[in-house]
């Protein structure tokens, strides 16, 4: 998904607000474009700032390091019949135990299981006693049956002695980089070709992280500087009752009292929560007030396709192939779920609006 800008808050209660659209041709109407918001909203002369152009170097040990870790997801196996283990590892294992009279049953005697020490479900005491165990040396481990013992009731609580015996450790092995690996898993034909690939990506990737945060601070500067009147009364009616339906809705779903559920969660008495959601919806309406007055000075648009793929890469990210099964099992659209959970559309207008700032900035600077 095309990376957008955050617009966080010191309260992070909820994302964003629902604004529905079509997807035809077009561009997508800027909200609250119903209101004159030059009245309410005085911007900063932002053309002023300074800013920086991205300087990014990709060394060889950048590239190295990239390599590496496409490597280590192709990993083969490969046994140590050598050394210690420890917690983390991967061991086959061998082990027989007695019980205090020198009976055994099948189901105390295994040869040749494979476990992750510190992973496995065993009882107590048996993986513990693996730690800095020697590969190929019997362990023995004295220990007791829980109780109760649900496995195998007839043993809960009797005390037990195993054997163990680590055969081997089994360990991952990076693949390795050869014209062979590059063919079957990239474009590229050669080693060589593909650490060009990869210097590309790096380079690309670097530059929009730099970009990132350097239109970040802008967007910083211009919300400190920004002059707004007050929130639109009617938009922070609109977010308080959004806010309040959803919460009201998940203390249902908990099962818990509206008091119950805001002492719990938000350690808020009711007339705490409501004078707090009240001014986080009126800092979340200012904020939008102040993207949406630039991105009227600012002339810019997000057109209906350009916001449609983006709803189509979220849907497709949760692996629902089309609208409707992904409405099914969210109990809501797409675009509801876009906006609640990413404000997507007033991440894009932000991301418009400081693209033309930041562009004009570095061209009046050259």
């Amino acid at each position: 998904m095309k990376k957008v800008l955050s617009i966080a808050l010191s309260i992070v209660l909820c994302l964003g607000l629902v604004f529905m659209t079509g997807c035809g041709g077009g561009n997508i109407d800027i909200p609250y474009s119903q209101y004159d918001l030059t009245e309410y909203v005085t911007l900063p002369d932002y053309d002023s700032y300074t800013t920086e152009k991205p300087d990014v170097t990709i060394t060889d040990e950048d590239i190295d390091a990239a390599i590496d870790e496409v490597l280590a997801s192709y990993p083969t196996q490969k046994e140590e019949t050598e050394g210690t283990v420890e917690k983390g590892d991967k061991i086959r294992y061998s082990y027989k135990g007695t019980l205090a009279d020198g009976s055994t049953t099948s189901g105390m005697n295994a040869d040749d299981e494979e476990m992750t020490l510190g992973q496995a479900s065993m009882i107590d005491g048996f993986q513990e006693g693996l730690y800095g165990a020697a590969i190929g040396k019997p362990v023995t481990l004295n220990l007791k049956f829980p109780d109760p013992y649900t496995n195998n009731p007839d043993l809960a609580g009797k005390d037990v002695t195993f054997v163990v015996t680590v055969n081997a450790k089994i360990v991952d092995v990076p693949a390795e980089l050869t014209d062979e690996f590059v063919k079957e898993h990239s474009d590229e034909k050669t080693v060589a070709d593909y650490r060009k690939y990869m210097a590309k990506q790096l380079e690309e990737e670097e530059t929009e992280n730099q970009l990132y945060d350097l239109k970040d601070k802008i967007w910083t500067q211009i919300l400190a500087e920004a002059q707004v009147t007050e929130a639109i009364p009617e938009e922070v009616d609109a977010k308080v009752e959004m806010f309040n339906s959803r919460y009201k809705a998940i203390a249902q779903q908990q099962g818990l009292e509206w008091e119950d559920f805001l002492d719990q969660y938000f350690k808020y008495d009711v007339e705490e929560y409501d004078e707090q959601i009240r001014l986080y919806a009126e800092s979340m309406v200012k904020m939008e007030m102040t993207v949406y007055a630039a991105a009227e000075k600012e002339n810019v648009n997000v057109s209906k396709k350009e916001y449609q793929e983006q709803l189509d890469e979220i849907r497709e990210s949760y692996g629902y192939e089309d609208d409707k099964a992904f409405e099914s099992a969210a109990g809501m659209t797409v675009e509801q779920f876009a906006e609640e959970n990413y404000s997507l559309k007033l991440n894009m207008f932000l991301e418009e609006v400081l693209d033309s700032i930041y562009n004009r900035i570095v061209k009046n600077a050259e």
